[in-house]
């Protein structure tokens, strides 16, 4: 596939294309290996068979295909995220077994998932859990010894040279991860922004969304930029051939929801939006959410359901996602806070007002009921180049101590942050749920919700990225 030109729907690069394609010319040169090299959207697209050397001419074609609605296509930050990616993945396995055949090989070939969630399977023993945590071994190594990474010999063409880290960071009680199976999993709604919404915001055609679902932030948006390197950026993610793995995952974890007796939107708008793609012969067809789903109704299923082994009561109240009550604003700080390597922290002002101080009395104090839901709400987060997982801690007055609330994947910032026909350039906006932590903590001596901070540090040095989050605020409800 990677031999045939870009203009060939069934070409490596022209698949990799309608998830994204850029050419800005900035250098990424996150840190990790010896051996990995400076490179740019622009550098990686240049070796695609047949794509104009010229950047100009490069990006008139992308533009081109675009119009056409057959490259730079993704969903993210939308609630087409989890159908469109279902049916991208659907059409590029077709496309990969008839290459397959033609080839001479077996009829029967499917794409595999990464079940990275078996890291919290309490069934399996501790080294299959560790196991999980790393990218197969078919598609290189990391060798602690020289930090450099090499191919696997028998399977050369799944390495490649911009894959940041081999081994994913999971949550544990102790540990703040940026992996962690119930975030996502407990939701029980399907539409809504962050925590409320399992399959993300009602949108639009949505190619960079702001506004991310539970499921899209962890672990999508969180294993992405782990892996890093061009796993990081939309518009090169899909050259690393570890990101269909990936994806089917995302897709069995969508199967896996439905299964488990939640139930996806019945709006209309989004069952009948449709997506163009092309099969394997090479031809135009679409499908729309209403197509996909099931995953039978395109006749395949996964050998492997994800039940929750780990999951007790939903995280998430149904009565909110019955839209009984909205979460209020209480708090917020009043500085954009600017990322760096190490930990930063910042405070809040509350907002004055009666139901800012109904809200103080009951969440304030061990002897009042718990709160129904309290969220960390971080907007308007803009800056450039690919950022590992950030983690998000509330830190108590007077105090070294920090709880880990959350991480939250920035996978396409750059995006984002830069104004154009598919975003207004407003950044990102992340909400992380901090209802049990809060229960929690109303125990704690020290503590005092008027003069907590929220402590925010990335989980890897930046380098030359960076990124501002505009505003941090607290929302709640009782």
């Amino acid at each position: 596939m990677k031999k045939r030109d870009i203009s060939d729907p069934t070409s490596w690069w022209y698949q990799a294309a309608i998830h994204g394609i850029g050419f800005k010319t900035y250098t990424e040169n996150p840190l990790g290996h010896n051996n990995m090299h400076e490179w740019s959207e622009d550098s990686i697209w240049k070796k695609a068979k047949g794509i104009p050397q010229n950047t100009i001419q490069a990006e008139a074609l992308a533009d081109e295909m675009k119009d056409k609605h057959f490259w730079q296509q993704c969903q993210h930050g939308s609630w087409y995220f989890l159908p469109w990616h279902r049916m991208y993945l659907y059409f590029f396995e077709r496309i990969v077994s008839k290459t397959i055949q033609d080839l001479g090989g077996p009829d029967d070939w499917t794409l595999p998932y990464w079940n990275y969630f078996n890291a919290f399977n309490p069934k399996l023993t501790p080294k299959l859990k560790e196991k999980a945590l790393f990218i197969p071994q078919e598609f290189g190594f990391f060798c602690n010894d020289t930090h450099q990474t090499q191919p696997n010999p028998d399977f050369p063409g799944l390495w490649i040279e911009e894959r940041q880290s081999y081994k994913l960071n999971p949550r544990t009680p102790d540990h703040p991860g940026d992996l962690w199976d119930t975030s996502s999993m407990q939701s029980t709604g399907f539409v809504g922004e962050g925590p409320d919404g399992f399959g993300g915001e009602i949108t639009d055609f949505s190619h960079n969304g702001r506004y991310f679902g539970a499921l899209e932030n962890n672990p999508h948006n969180t294993v992405h930029d782990e892996i890093g390197g061009t796993m990081g950026d939309p518009n090169t993610a899909a050259l690393d051939p570890i990101f269909w793995l990936h994806h089917a995952n995302i897709d069995r974890l969508w199967q896996s929801w439905i299964e488990n007796g939640n139930t996806d939107t019945t709006d209309k708008k989004w069952l009948n939006q449709v997506f163009y793609f092309h099969n394997e012969h090479g031809e135009k067809v679409s499908l729309s959410p209403s197509d996909v789903l099931n995953t039978q109704q395109l006749d395949y299923t996964y050998s492997e359901n994800y039940s929750g082994l780990n999951q007790t009561e939903p995280v998430i109240h149904k009565s909110y996602l019955r839209g009984t009550f909205v979460l209020d604003t209480i708090a917020a700080s009043i500085k954009p806070l600017s990322l760096n390597s190490t930990p930063i922290s910042t405070s809040l002002d509350f907002i004055s007002s009666e139901k800012t101080k109904v809200v103080l009395t009951h969440i304030g104090t061990e002897s009042s009921p718990a709160p129904t839901a309290v969220y960390v709400s971080l907007e308007n987060i803009t800056g450039a180049g690919n950022i590992a997982p950030v983690h998000i801690f509330i830190k108590l007055p007077n105090s070294k101590e920090r709880f880990f609330v959350g991480s939250l994947g920035l996978f396409g910032l750059t995006q984002a942050s830069s104004p154009s026909t598919h975003s207004a350039g407003q950044g990102l906006n992340v909400q992380l749920n901090a209802t049990e932590i809060v229960h929690q903590l109303r125990a704690h001596p020290q503590w005092k919700l008027e003069d907590i901070h929220i402590e925010v540090e990335p989980s890897r040095a930046l380098g030359a990225a960076n990124a501002t989050i505009g505003r941090i605020s607290i929302k709640a409800e009782v």
